[in-house]
């Protein structure tokens, strides 16, 4: 129906509007309206405007259902959708007086239809009325009454007007109305806040019978009952059975909640009374006791001056348990070395490995022998834990025990991958005296575990209750130095890493069953499809086409899928015209499908993230990629083209260099083994600027500078100045921050020593910016003036044609290194090739320019600079020149690097010099 072109506006509307699909049914319903404005047909056209802010407010775009509800008919439509969809639409904005007013709306709305008001008036007005009981009881109710939904927990709570009894009365009477086991715990816990405890004993029983693996009915049953046996009107007539089912019920509800700490205190005071000790878990069996740690402190006494702090012991502990959840108990103990400067240092964030983390211990052990407890802490559960601890002194030595849990169990089909790391050892300025890593697994589902750059000192294993324990030892880990620019630990020190995953085949096969059918076209990405490419003869016009759509039209932004690991599918893009990498990857993907262009899903690992050795292991799959990208095949022997089209910035060109010289998987097609993504080169990435430079006698310089950028300097420009209001303070402050002082951007783009009222450059813009050029090019046109731009020493002129900075302070500042130097994508690879006309001003002529020179520094970079005159011209070209391209420097290659540096940074600091004219004897001195 919706292909065919005959169809009316009325057909394309019906259609879109009962579309399964959100995305079918926002693109046919646009369809529909524009065919039916183009008839004439003014009802059809109501028809779905209506239905698009219907959409558009379900989905949380209340700007766009705003701007449809501006104008045209709906605007002044006095019916009751037409009012309730303008109530929703203010009140989605946010405002309280917003929200106000809706409500007031709607009261004159149900007041005015009375019986006739629809049920949607009078469930929008129900939610809304948090302030009026009275009158949320009256809707309450009277939705009840022709909504066969109606009678959840709102209907209940809104008997709290009548009374307790009236509520446990509604909650009994809608008992067999529920379809929620969270609910009717819901509905347990209204009853008991109130004092119906009979009620919410009941209510808590069936939500435990309906929902046996929710802790909600478990935990309030027991409270309701142990309430009960206090007030003398429990089930049992002895207290003892009413405590032992109690126990019951929250080990039950623990067992489904294990990283609540509230859970774990309640029953060990329930077992043992006020004051009770907590029953050790299983995996803290593997803790120390704290004179171990202590003395080992004192056996190496830290270094003064060269520590910041140290830690005496850490240990992980990672459990897999039988209901296929992990915990990981983390046992850390930290000396303090440097006092804290402030209150805010004594604060200690405890982040464990997920979100569900309870704090075990924390206690500070003073140098003095005695211990303390902190002053504030938070054993987690409702919240993340934290530690704020009393003051601190030199020796004192903090110990915190924290365990973790993953959200659900893992290592099934449709389970999200767990995998853990643990780094071994430190800096130097933080080092780690002892490093232990315990992984406890059953027998017949153990987790894959592999170390990497090393082995242990010792590695033993036993078995324990029926687990297989495996303990990696180091008794003194290795250290790294603290250098900057230095890589990830995860490529200098020991690692210990674990997976659910024994290997990339059987990640892949688990991702790809997780995605199948995600890029298999619908009507509407069809329907897309074709839009996109209409008119386009080409392949290379069709991808462009769908690219630029991707990149432009679907707005990045980093959220988590309904599949929470997974990739959101394109009709969910489409529909929310937003979504992060991988999403975008997808679409990309699944809109070429439709044009006959088979292109593949890559997960990368950019450059950004950096700890690429985590991904070499071949016998447990760390899926350690924080990017998603599209790789098209080449044609007729031809590269192929790998597609990263997650900004609005991005156009088909070089891959960005933190795409570039990273690892990535292909995530259906080909072996299933890591590899590396393609080496850009310096000529992708940087930029090319032409320089004209008029100086004054004072020093002063007007600039007129025509740049192109490249690849991934491209990609930063079209990024700062998108805002045209933005590009002059931009501008202004890359050009100061570098390049020149006291930067004063000129409002037309002329020189001031050329200017002429009838020159054409008055007619050029200040900034001349072309974003998109061909090949991922951009283009940036100005004119600057730059006080002091040129020194004075003495009666000459000295003009720099270097940036204010060095490259040796910024990428090699220490005489020596013992780790890699890492270079930021930004840097490496790339090039800086700038010609500068310099134009002398009256009464100044050049001196004997530098002499030119070249430094090769072979697969680092090399770098060119020549200075030449202008023939009939008071002037001179300066043609400089960088490339850096090697962005990994080992440190036997260090030495070089700093050499090659140093010497470029000498030829760059070449000056060119300008002298005054000389009059003939007793004219003077012309400046």
């Amino acid at each position: 129906m919706v292909r065919d072109t005959a169809s009316s506006a009325d057909t394309l509307a019906m259609a879109g509007w009962i579309a399964p699909e959100g995305a079918a049914r926002s693109g046919w319903l646009e369809l529909a309206r524009g065919r039916a404005r183009a008839a004439g047909d003014a009802e059809t056209e109501a028809f779905t405007t209506r239905r698009l802010v219907a959409a558009y407010l379900a989905t949380g775009q209340a700007d766009w259902a705003q701007a449809e509800m501006a104008e045209g008919p709906l605007a002044e439509a006095g019916d009751a959708e037409a009012s309730l969809l303008r109530a929703l639409g203010s009140a989605a904005l946010g405002a309280s007086g917003l929200g106000d007013a809706a409500l007031a709306d709607l009261v004159d709305l149900e007041t005015r239809l009375g019986e006739a008001t629809p049920v949607g008036v009078l469930a929008e007005l129900a939610n809304r009325a948090h302030g009026r009981p009275a009158l949320r009881h009256r809707l309450r109710r009277r939705l009840a009454d022709v909504a066969v939904d109606a009678r959840g927990p709102h209907y209940v709570a809104s008997f709290a007007l009548e009374g307790a009894a009236a509520l446990e009365r509604a909650a009994r009477a809608s008992l067999a109305s529920q379809t929620s086991a969270r609910d009717l715990a819901e509905l347990g816990a209204l009853l008991l806040e109130t004092g119906r405890l009979g009620g919410a004993s009941d209510l808590y029983a069936a939500a435990t019978h309906f929902a046996p693996n929710q802790s909600a009915g478990f935990r309030g049953l027991a409270t309701a009952e142990l309430a009960r046996a206090a007030t003398g009107a429990a089930t049992e007539p002895e207290p003892e059975p009413v405590q032992a089912s109690a126990r019951a019920w929250l080990e039950r509800a623990s067992e489904l909640e294990p990283g609540d700490p509230t859970l774990k205190a309640e029953l060990a005071f329930r077992a043992a009374g006020a004051g009770a000790a907590r029953a050790p878990e299983p995996d803290e069996q593997y803790l120390v006791r704290p004179e171990v740690f202590l003395a080992r402190g004192r056996a190496r006494p830290a270094r003064q001056g060269e520590v910041f702090d140290r830690q005496l012991h850490w240990v992980r502990v990672v459990t897999y348990h039988a209901d296929g959840r992990v915990s990981q108990l983390m046992h850390y103990a930290r000396e303090i070395v440097i006092e804290p400067r402030n209150e805010a240092e004594r604060y200690e964030p405890l982040v464990g490995e997920s979100a569900q983390t309870e704090l075990v211990r924390a206690r500070l052990h003073r140098k003095d022998g005695t211990v303390v407890t902190p002053e504030e802490q938070g054993a987690g559960g409702s919240g993340p834990p934290y530690v704020r601890w009393p003051e601190l002194h030199q020796g004192d030595v903090v110990e915190v025990v924290v365990r973790s849990w993953t959200p659900g169990p893992v290592g099934r089909h449709g389970d999200p991958p767990f995998y853990f790391v643990d780094y071994v050892g430190s800096t130097d300025t933080h080092p780690v005296l002892y490093n232990e890593v315990v992984v406890v697994a059953p027998p017949g589902a153990p987790l894959a575990i592999d170390v990497l750059h090393g082995q242990p000192d010792r590695r033993f294993e036993h078995e324990a209750d029926g687990r297989h324990v495996t303990h990696y030892v180091w008794d003194d880990p290795p250290t790294v130095p603290d250098e900057p620019l230095a890589p990830s630990p995860s490529e200098t020190l020991p690692v210990v890493v674990g997976s659910t995953f024994p290997g990339w085949a059987a990640f892949r096969q688990w991702y790809a069953a997780a995605v199948e059918g995600f890029t298999e076209p619908d009507a509407e990405v069809r329907r897309i499809a074709a839009e996109l490419t209409h008119g386009k003869t080409t392949r290379e016009e069709k991808l462009r086409a769908v690219f630029d759509f991707v990149a432009d039209d679907i707005r990045y932004v980093n959220y988590v899928s309904g599949e929470w690991w997974l990739p959101n599918r394109p009709q969910e893009l489409l529909l929310r015209r937003q979504g992060d990498c991988d999403d975008k990857a997808l679409l990309l993907i699944t809109l070429l499908k439709v044009l006959g262009i088979e292109a593949t899903e890559v997960l990368v690992q950019t450059r950004h993230t950096g700890q690429p050795s985590l991904l070499a292991s071949t016998t447990a799959a760390i899926p350690l990629f924080d990017h998603g990208i599209a790789y098209l095949p080449g044609v007729g022997g031809k590269p192929g083209v790998w597609l990263d089209a997650t900004s609005p910035e991005s156009r088909i060109g070089p891959l960005p260099s933190m795409d570039a010289r990273a690892v990535a998987l292909f995530a259906t097609e080909g072996p299933a083994v890591i590899v590396a993504t393609p080496t850009s080169s310096p000529a992708e990435h940087g930029i090319d600027a032409t320089w004209t430079i008029a100086l004054a006698a004072s020093g002063r310089a007007d600039v007129a500078a025509e740049e192109r950028h490249a690849g991934d300097a491209a990609f930063a420009l079209r990024t700062h100045l998108k805002e045209e209001a933005a590009r002059a303070q931009w501008l202004e402050q890359y050009l100061a921050s570098g390049w020149l002082p006291a930067v004063r951007l000129r409002p037309d783009g002329c020189l001031a020593a050329d200017a002429r009222p009838d020159d054409p450059c008055h007619e050029r813009p200040a900034i001349a910016f072309t974003p998109y050029l061909p090949g991922g090019f951009s283009s940036l046109g100005y004119v600057v003036t730059s006080e002091g731009f040129a020194r004075r020493e003495g009666e000459e002129l000295a003009v720099p044609i270097s940036p204010l900075g060095s490259l040796t302070s910024e990428l090699a500042p220490l005489p020596s290194r013992r780790l890699p130097v890492v270079l930021p994508p930004q840097i490496a690879p790339s090039h800086d090739v700038r010609t500068l006309t310099i134009l002398a001003p009256p009464g100044f002529s050049f001196a004997e320019l530098p002499p030119d020179g070249d430094e090769d520094g072979g697969e680092l970079g090399r770098a060119h600079l020549a200075f030449a005159r202008v023939a009939g011209k008071n002037a001179v070209v300066v043609r400089r020149s960088i490339e850096l391209d090697r962005s990994t420097i080992p440190p036997e290659t260090y030495p070089a690097w700093r050499a090659f540096l140093q010497r470029v940074d000498g030829l760059m600091r070449r000056v060119v010099r300008l002298v005054p004219d000389r009059a003939p004897a007793g004219a003077g001195v012309q400046r």
